[in-house]
């Protein structure tokens, strides 16, 4: 009702999946009617996160009783993992779809061999210089999620981050104080994570002042924009590549469009002297919403299996610490892979005990840095 052409649209488009269109609440419709070997699966996925949560709380009630019976509701929203693990959920299976996190996790999974591919060349190895452009839900995540993924034998790991808020670099401290401690940060310690963050705060995109912190970063190699609105991201992805091309380097430059349309118009946008512009365009409806990333995911399945190893596939889905813990450890695998460090591609009980060294050794800094961006400090050990 608040938008008329928008509302149109998305009637338009179940009529023609055959689908049936309620005014009133999901839950006036009585599902325990249906035969109970039929399998059921509701999706809460409005555009108000509240709302889900409470249809999602109303469904497992009423429904908790039936088998062959999934929820999937999308929230991102931090009361939401602590309510659904805590309610009694009975025969049903519920998963909380966190669209911020699944979208990066889905870059890295899939196309984060580029950034290691990009990396420059350094005394000693190679070096990973991400440049992240807002640090809203998807910077914010990307961020977090670079300072463990960039954990790398071979690798040094810098990123640049900005965002127009004047308090960005204190609210990013408060979600993550000991990745951003300066007892880890831009220290190296060995066996430790290692990495260099820095928070560019009270940057518009649009000055010169962002230009100019710009051309300082010299040997940028991989670059993500992230501002909330998918003409600002268009933009400021073109202004980037014109910004750095200037200093003569070309990262890769990956800018978040929702718009299905405009991301398809986007592909192979050339300047006007026909040279490609080389913007990949990420997070778009069509390829966010579909069942190969929702329902059957190649990432969720490596997870669970990484989890079968210690837990049970219950715990797997009811606790996101364990969901979530998986998924990096199989999107670091999948990267460790890829860059030939030895014995990746081994099981277990075919490593050397070179190798397994190696891998023990790596495992142990990717984890620091992944706990810490998790928002976890060490308390100290006791005996």
């Amino acid at each position: 009702e608040d938008n008329e052409e928008n509302s149109y649209e998305l009637a338009d488009q179940a009529r023609k999946m055959g689908a049936i269109c309620f005014k009133k609440d999901l839950l006036v419709i009585n599902f325990k009617r249906h035969a109970p070997g039929k399998a059921i699966s509701f999706f809460t996925i409005g555009s108000n996160e509240t709302e889900n949560l409470n249809q999602t709380l109303k469904l497992i009630r009423m429904y908790n009783h039936r088998p062959n019976t999934h929820v999937y509701i999308f929230s991102t929203k931090v009361e939401s993992e602590l309510l659904l693990a805590s309610v009694p959920k009975g025969a049903i299976k519920v998963r909380r779809i966190n669209e911020v996190r699944s979208l990066v996790n889905r870059v890295l999974y899939e196309n984060g061999e580029v950034i290691f591919r990009s990396a420059g060349e350094t005394e000693g190895g190679r070096k990973i210089s991400a440049v992240v452009v807002g640090m809203g839900r998807h910077g914010t995540e990307m961020v977090k999620a670079l300072s463990w993924f960039g954990q790398m034998d071979g690798y040094k790991l810098e990123i640049n981050a900005f965002d127009k808020d004047p308090l960005a670099e204190e609210k990013f401290v408060a979600l993550a104080p000991e990745l951003m401690s300066s007892d880890y940060n831009g220290v190296e310690l060995k066996g430790e994570a290692q990495y260099t963050i820095t928070i560019h705060s009270d940057i518009d995109v649009t000055t010169h002042s962002f230009a100019e912190k710009i051309k300082e970063i010299t040997d940028a190699s991989y670059v993500m924009v992230a501002l909330g609105d998918d003409d600002v991201n268009i933009s400021t992805a073109v202004n980037l590549r014109m910004y750095f091309e200037r200093i003569g380097i070309h990262p890769v430059i990956q800018a978040i469009v929702y718009n299905s349309q405009q991301k398809k118009a986007l592909e192979g946008i050339r300047n006007y002297r026909n040279q490609p512009y080389d913007i990949t365009f990420i997070g778009d409806m069509d390829s966010s919403y579909t069942e190969a990333v929702i329902i059957d995911s190649e990432l969720e399945e490596e997870a669970l299996q990484r989890h079968l190893k210690w837990g049970n596939e219950e715990e797997f889905w009811t606790y996101e610490y364990n969901y979530r813990s998986s998924m990096a450890s199989a999107i670091h695998m999948r990267a460790r892979i890829l860059c030939g460090i030895p014995g990746a591609s081994k099981r277990e009980e075919e490593l050397t005990q070179q190798e397994r060294d190696t891998i023990e050794t790596l495992e142990h800094r990717r984890w620091n840095a992944y706990m810490r961006a998790e928002g976890y400090v060490f308390s100290g050990s006791t005996d």
